[in-house]
């Protein structure tokens, strides 16, 4: 039944994007080499502070952390429901004899700290969308809020601070959630950092790509709301790689801007394109100079 609900919202979407698309009006001109080139280029560091973040975490050195991070990102793309970042797991497992449920718990703290980076990011698309003052203020209060517990997380401040939330159900659940991460995670502001430069990183391949590989003259806070919708669409587990999905988000968002459906859906897959063939050409990369074939990263 759930493969049956998966289907039918699948070509739902295929449905509508493809509804109203003039083929004959395709029009390539409209990409700026210049743009893509930057685009790609900020894509790779992302995967590069992304495989800092892992050796961060993990203890292990950049080569390593750096062969991780290629693997998942390409069985991302493959399996559903994102379950390449298992991978992780089980690769270092397998060939570095690395503990499987150390790597789990990092990949736990990982989308935690992910997480957080992109409710704020939301934050400041609130404090950019609305004008009025109690909005504004409380945004910066929370984000600052926010800020100071990741800082002091190893401070008992906050476990004390935990312990006085009035609701018995979350101040449980809060205490154990401290503690199992305060054990993994010894320099959480560490992690901190990277998981915000990479965000940064995220966020400039979609500036510059919708800024100026084309330009749809779309603001700052036009492009934030375009980011943080399409990588919500992207982590939704309907299909591999987010496809359909991720597309859909940007089409709706560029459409509703007054941009012709055509240029936005094109727009849509080159830009899916940029962020996924980095990473099979990475993966490549990596098996070539690894010496091994695909089959041996799944057989055990």
């Amino acid at each position: 039944m759930n493969k049956l609900i998966q289907t039918v919202i699948f070509l739902a979407i295929v449905a509508y994007l493809l509804k109203g698309v003039d083929v004959g009006k395709i029009d390539f001109t409209i990409f700026s080499f210049w743009g893509v080139f930057w685009t790609t280029i900020s894509i790779v560091i992302s995967q590069i502070v992304l495989s800092f973040r892992w050796m961060a975490m993990s203890g292990l050195n950049l080569k390593i952390s750096l062969e991780t991070i290629i693997v998942s990102s390409t069985l991302n793309m493959l399996l559903p429901a994102r379950l390449g970042e298992l991978s992780k797991a089980f690769y270092l497992k397998k060939f570095y004899g690395y503990s499987y449920h150390k790597s789990v718990s990092i990949i736990f703290i990982e989308r935690f700290f992910d997480v957080i980076v992109l409710f704020l990011l939301m934050c400041l698309w609130v404090y950019c969308y609305f004008s009025n003052e109690i909005v504004k203020n409380s945004v910066i209060v929370l984000s600052a809020s926010i800020f100071l517990i990741i800082i002091f997380f190893n401070s008992k401040r906050v476990l004390n601070m935990i312990k006085k939330i009035p609701v018995r159900i979350v101040k449980i659940y809060g205490q154990k959630i401290y503690k199992n991460i305060n054990r993994l995670l010894k320099t959480p502001y560490t992690a901190f950092f990277y998981t915000i430069l990479l965000w940064f990183f995220y966020l400039v391949s979609n500036i510059i790509f919708f800024k100026y590989s084309v330009d749809f003259n779309l603001d700052f806070k036009d492009i934030l709301e375009l980011f943080i919708f399409s990588t919500i669409a992207l982590s939704v587990p309907l299909t591999p790689a987010g496809v359909g999905t991720f597309e859909g988000a940007i089409v709706v968002f560029l459409t509703k801007y007054g941009v012709d459906k055509t240029d936005a859906l094109i727009s849509a897959t080159l830009y899916h394109i940029l962020i996924f063939g980095i990473d099979l050409i990475m993966f490549y990369i990596f098996l070539v100079a690894k010496d091994i074939k695909i089959k041996d990263l799944v057989k055990k």
